[in-house]
């Protein structure tokens, strides 16, 4: 608590001063209450009951407020002004109330903003910085009915998503057809120099530079191709950009590396970002860059990062914090009660690329997940883990829904993937048959879903090949007749720009499978501008996807 109380002696900034001033300027009951308060229990009073009043004019907004019911009439009828107030009391209600802060990396940070004000009006402390005066510059400005949420006609917003164009636009293809080449060229000088070394991927000697190219190309089709050859380091990734990377943006990337942040960037992904800036597309590719261009931020807290959901926070041989005993630390996450997340000790615990903005960094961080292929081939050891996981799938009463994720789950190996899904299958067949013992009212939740989380439509639509539908059609076909009844690919499209011709077929097959295709959305700055998502969303709807939820970045 000594850190908390301190910021009551911690001086706010001229900046701070002057934002201070104009909420005071620009809300006048709400300084007259700052000024009158003795202390910041008055200063809450006052400030509680100027919100109550202006929320009593609206009966309906009074009423969703102290009685929450009909939540879904009552907010329909709520204007913009309501939901200010609301959030006013809130913040009252909630006052002094103490959170770890995963942000500050654990420490303890008080909610209440009120005081904050208070002690800025009385004796210029609280230690608030601008961006909290701003926020409250805006949230008064609400209350008092000057701002609301813009509802843009359809017209305005085509408007807004014809500033984004996908990667099925004829312009863009031609753009990364010259991209393709470019680093095919230089792939072709790796192989030639003994930079990369491959049984699978060389040349004869006595091919032409044509003949090199022609090859190359037929391997670019390959998903195993894309892995072999793609850049661990910031050097390597400039000099697949045309060396386009400016000294600052290269310095902060040598950072990351010497941080031990892990760099892994397939060639097929590198070929959409733009290199020569379109005139018609400019900053188009920003969603992407983000991916793979590594923050400051990210920089400094690698490291540091732990695993934001609570009940990631797993100590074997005890309950998580939503009281599930799981079966080791790793492999098997539980949030809630009818879903299991599955991380299977594979070639799964790698990704076609590491997602500046991923949620299980503080694994990649540790190193479970990684970029080590050959390493994380399964050992011999998994076959126990799987049954010991199946036979706790198969007791549990209440699961209906495995995700299969990692890392990536369609990173996994053909043979790998059929031999689990085959598991399930079993583990699946045998619920249903537990059941027939049990008596009504003491049956167990039967399996109803099956999901892969992957992200290589988007990062290496090679990988979704006949082979790979096959294993996926069969698994289908067969569960399905012993109860399952839905099979989802779920998967993160950032970026209209990374819906290609490529993902396009492999989006085909996946649902000529069988399998519905679903699109978790990371909301990130550069992903969120006006008409991006939407045109986003509009892409994938056209191609067969649909649209999920979007994530909130954590951690």
């Amino acid at each position: 608590m000594n850190d908390i109380q301190h910021l009551d002696k911690i001086a706010i900034s001229v900046r701070s001063h002057k934002l201070l001033n104009q909420l005071l300027t620009e809300n006048k009951p709400l300084r007259e209450i700052m000024r009158r308060a003795r202390n910041e229990t008055e200063a809450l009073v006052g400030v509680r009951n100027m919100a109550l009043d202006e929320l009593k004019k609206n009966k309906k907004a009074y009423q969703y407020y102290t009685n929450k019911k009909n939540v879904g009439k009552l907010l329909g009828s709520m204007e913009s002004r309501d939901v200010a107030a609301i959030r006013i009391l809130d913040y009252i209600e909630n006052a002094g109330r103490e959170f770890r802060d995963q942000n500050l990396r654990g420490k303890l940070a008080v909610s209440n903003p009120i005081k904050l004000i208070w002690l800025g009006v009385t004796y210029g402390t609280g230690g608030a910085k601008p961006d909290f005066y701003e926020d409250m510059l805006m949230l008064f400005r609400q209350f008092r009915g000057e701002i609301s949420p813009d509802k843009p006609k359809p017209k305005k917003v085509r408007e807004w998503m014809g500033r984004y164009v996908s990667g099925l636009d004829s312009r863009i293809i031609r753009l990364y057809e010259e991209n393709r080449e470019r680093i095919i060229l230089r792939l072709i000088k790796w192989i030639e120099d003994g930079k990369i070394t491959s049984k699978r991927y060389g040349f004869k000697d006595d091919m032409s530079p044509e003949q090199k190219f022609l090859k190359v190309l037929e391997w670019w089709d390959d998903w195993r191709f894309h892995l072999r050859f793609a850049v661990r380091n910031p050097e390597d990734l400039n000099e697949l950009l045309g060396n386009s990377l400016d000294p600052d943006t290269l310095h902060l990337l040598k950072e990351a590396e010497k941080k031990g942040i892990p760099f892994f960037v397939n060639p097929y992904y590198l070929s959409l970002l733009h290199v020569r800036a379109p005139y018609f597309a400019i900053g188009a590719d920003l969603p992407i860059r983000d991916y793979v261009l590594y923050s400051r931020t990210l920089i400094d807290e690698f490291g540091h990062i732990v695993a934001w959901e609570k009940e990631d926070k797993v100590e074997p041989g005890k309950p998580n914090a939503a009281g599930w005993l799981l079966p080791g630390d790793r492999n098997v996450h539980r949030r809630y009660p009818e879903v299991a997340i599955l991380i299977p000790d594979s070639m799964g615990r790698a990704c076609g690329g590491l997602c500046a903005s991923c949620q299980r960094m503080y694994d990649f961080q540790r190193g479970h997940l990684n970029f080590d292929l050959k390493k994380l081939k399964p050992a011999f050891s998994w076959k126990e883990k799987q049954k010991k996981f199946m036979e706790y799938f198969r007791k549990d009463s209440q699961l209906r829904d495995i995700l299969i994720t990692g890392g990536d789950a369609l990173m996994s190996s053909d043979k790998f993937l059929k031999e689990l899904l085959d598991a399930l299958y079993k583990m699946a067949v045998q619920k249903k048959e537990d059941n027939k013992k049990r008596k009504n009212g003491e049956k167990y939740a039967e399996i109803l879903r099956i999901r892969l989380g992957t992200r290589l439509p988007a990062y290496l639509p090679q990988r979704i090949t006949k082979e790979l539908c096959k294993v996926l059609s069969e698994f289908r076909e067969k569960a399905f007749r012993a109860g399952i009844r839905q099979f989802v690919i779920q998967t993160h499209f950032e970026s209209p720009l990374e819906i290609t011709r490529e993902t396009e077929r492999a989006v085909k097959m996946l649902l000529d499978a069988g399998w519905i295709v679903t699109n978790q959305h990371v909301f990130t700055a550069s992903a969120s501008r006006r008409g991006h998502n939407a045109k986003l969303r509009k892409t994938l709807n056209d191609i067969g996807v649909m649209c999920y939820y979007s994530f909130s970045v954590k951690g």
